[in-house]
C-alpha cells in the first residue's frame, strides 16, 4: 500500500519538470522570425571591355620608277648611223613590282600576315596590268641648227608605223616566274596596226592572296625601216614614238569562282 501512494506522488512531479522544460524553450528563442526577402539582391557591376589590334587593309599596288621618256637605242652591234639600212632599236625599262599588300611602294613581298582582306568572299578583288598605246606612228624630226639653235623640222618622208614585221614589240622579262604567285602572264605582246593595247598580266579573285608578289621589266623593240629617203643629210633626226599609257585595272571584269552561299 506504500509504495502505490509513493508513485502517486513521484508521477505530479514528472509532469511539473516537463511543464518547466517547455517553458525554457520559448524563452530562447524569442518570438520567432519570418522566411527570407524574395527580393533581387545587387551585388556589383561590370563593363566588360578589350582592346585588339587590327591589321591593315590588303591592296594591289605597282611602283616603279616614275620616268616620263623613254629613249630607243641602237641594238648592240645595229648601225649607229642611218644610211638606208634598217636599225634595230632597243631599251629595257626599269623593274616594275606588283604586290598586294597592306601600303604602297614596297620592293621586297611583304608578309601574308601583314594586311587582311577580313572577308574574302566579300572584300577580295583580282586585278590586271594595262599597256595602251595612243597610235602606232613614230614621227621623223631633223634636228637642224640655225643660227646656232636647234630648230627640230618635220620629215614626213621619215616617218615610220609599227606594224606587222616591224611591231613595237614588248618583252615582259623576268615575269614568267610570276606565275607561281597566282599571275597569268604574257611574256611577249607587241603595238602593231590597229593592235593597240596588251595586257602583261592578270590576276583573278580565286588566286588572290594576301602577298601576291611580282617584278618584271618591259623590253621594247623595233626597227628603223630601210630604204628610207632622208630630205636632209648631215644631221641628227629624233623619231617620237606612241604614248604609252601603263595602267593597274582594279577590279578585274570576272565572275566570282566560288561565290559565298
Amino acid at each position: 500500500m506504500k509504495s502505490k501512494l509513493f508513485g502517486a506522488i513521484v508521477a505530479p512531479v514528472s509532469i511539473v519538470g516537463l511543464t518547466f522544460a517547455l517553458g525554457l524553450g520559448v524563452t530562447a528563442f524569442g518570438a520567432g522570425e519570418q522566411q527570407q526577402n524574395l527580393d533581387d539582391t545587387l551585388i556589383s557591376t561590370l563593363d566588360v571591355s578589350t582592346e585588339v589590334d587590327v591589321a591593315p587593309w590588303c591592296g594591289w599596288y605597282v611602283s616603279g620608277t616614275e620616268i616620263a621618256d623613254l629613249a630607243l637605242l641602237p641594238d648592240v652591234g645595229a648601225p649607229t648611223e642611218y644610211i638606208g639600212t634598217e636599225i634595230a632599236l632597243t631599251a629595257t625599262a626599269d623593274t616594275n613590282t606588283a604586290y598586294v599588300g597592306p601600303q604602297a611602294d614596297l620592293t621586297e613581298q611583304p608578309a601574308s600576315t601583314d594586311c587582311s582582306w577580313f572577308n574574302d568572299f566579300e572584300n577580295k578583288y583580282g586585278a590586271r596590268y594595262d599597256v595602251v598605246a595612243n597610235n602606232n606612228k613614230f614621227t621623223a624630226e631633223a634636228l637642224l641648227t640655225v643660227e646656232g639653235a636647234v630648230v627640230p623640222t618635220a620629215d614626213p618622208s621619215m616617218d615610220f608605223f609599227a606594224i606587222a614585221g616591224n611591231a613595237l614589240q614588248i618583252t615582259n622579262v623576268g615575269i614568267d616566274s610570276c606565275s607561281t604567285e597566282g599571275f597569268s602572264t604574257d611574256t611577249t605582246a607587241e603595238i602593231a596596226d590597229s593592235n593597240l593595247e596588251t595586257t602583261p598580266w592578270s590576276v583573278l579573285t580565286a588566286s588572290v592572296n594576301n602577298n601576291n608578289f611580282c617584278q618584271w621589266s618591259a623590253k621594247y623593240d623595233i626597227k628603223i625601216p630601210a630604204d628610207m629617203s632622208p630630205l636632209y643629210g648631215n644631221v641628227t633626226y629624233r623619231w617620237t614614238g606612241p604614248i604609252l599609257t601603263h595602267t593597274l585595272v582594279i577590279p578585274e571584269d570576272q565572275a566570282d569562282p566560288d561565290p559565298a552561299p
